[in-house]
């Protein structure tokens, strides 16, 4: 493996337009797409190919060969994240939520730090930040409360979880917005920018 200074995220969005569909056809559908955005981000990444396992029907990937992996889907969109460190990837609506849910989710703190987005989007952020770093840590939701926002800058917030820190990036594509962290401090990442033009980061809200 290459030094921890070189280590490249390889990172795959495909749009699934599964708008219309519900119930299991929409599962199937995002699955197979996850899948296949899987595979495309792992040969980007001159990974062996699959299968992909995990520990359980929709539990934590396992690493194969010494490459670790994230997918995620929203209504939009799939992507797949593969690398030879633990990493996370998530994908969320930019949707105004309940003030209720807002509150659970982010502390005063990290809502102040966030204060300047719109409501939307820094709930979001802030949501889709934590549940790249809890499935790169395999943690999974149950550490919700312990994953807390420290920094912002642009479209890369800092956070911190069980004293270890973490750098998220984020992308956004309409009103999807992307969230991608990885395991070590110096990375280079890898998006397939020429299939899919994300948009230039805003902090503005989606209209």
């Amino acid at each position: 493996m290459s030094s921890r200074s070189q280590i490249a995220a390889h990172i795959c969005v495909l749009q699934t337009p599964v708008a219309p569909l519900k119930g299991r056809e929409k599962v199937l559908i995002q699955r197979t797409a996850s899948r296949e955005a899987l595979a495309m981000a792992a040969a980007r990444a001159g990974a062996p190919g699959g299968p992909w396992e995990q520990e359980e029907e929709g539990g934590r990937p396992l690493p194969k060969d010494g490459w670790y992996w994230s997918v995620t889907h929203d209504a939009h969109f799939v992507a797949a994240v593969v690398a030879q460190v633990p990493v996370g990837i998530d994908t969320e609506q930019i949707t105004l939520r309940r003030r209720e849910m807002i509150e659970r989710i982010l502390d005063g703190a990290e809502r102040d730090l966030l204060e300047g987005n719109g409501e939307a989007l820094a709930f979001t952020r802030g949501w889709c930040a934590k549940e790249a770093v809890l499935k790169a840590t395999g943690i999974g939701i149950g550490g919700l409360s312990r994953c807390k926002i420290r920094g912002r800058e642009g479209a890369e917030l800092s956070l911190c979880l069980e004293g270890k820190d973490w750098r998220v990036i984020q992308k956004r594509k309409g009103k999807s917005l992307f969230a991608v962290t990885v395991d070590t401090p110096e990375v280079q990442y890898d998006w397939n920018e020429t299939e899919l033009a994300f948009d230039p980061w805003s902090e503005e809200e989606c209209e």
